[in-house]
C-alpha cells in the first residue's frame, strides 16, 4: 500500500483584508468585489504533495476589472 491520501486541500483561514474565507474552508471569495481590486489573496491550508492535483473552480465573475486571477503554487506550508 502507498501513502496514505493527503487530508482534503482547504483554504487557510489567514486571507487579504478583501477576501474571506467561509463554508469550513472550501469557499474563498471577495465580499465586495467591486469595491477594490487588491488585496484579495488567499492561500491553501497546506502545502502540495508531489504530483497531487488541485481544481479552482469559479462561480461568479465581476466584469468591473481589466485583470486576470493568479493562482501560485509552493511547495511551503502557509
Amino acid at each position: 500500500a502507498g501513502p496514505p491520501p493527503p487530508p482534503r486541500l482547504l483554504f487557510h483561514p489567514n486571507c487579504g483584508q478583501k477576501a474571506a474565507v467561509v463554508n469550513e474552508g472550501r469557499t474563498a471569495l471577495r465580499p465586495h468585489a467591486t469595491d477594490d481590486f487588491n488585496h484579495g489573496v488567499v492561500l491553501s491550508a497546506r502545502a502540495l504533495r508531489d504530483n497531487e492535483l488541485f481544481q479552482v473552480r469559479i462561480d461568479k465573475m465581476v466584469d468591473k476589472w481589466a485583470g486576470s486571477i493568479e493562482i501560485g503554487v509552493t511547495t511551503h506550508n502557509p
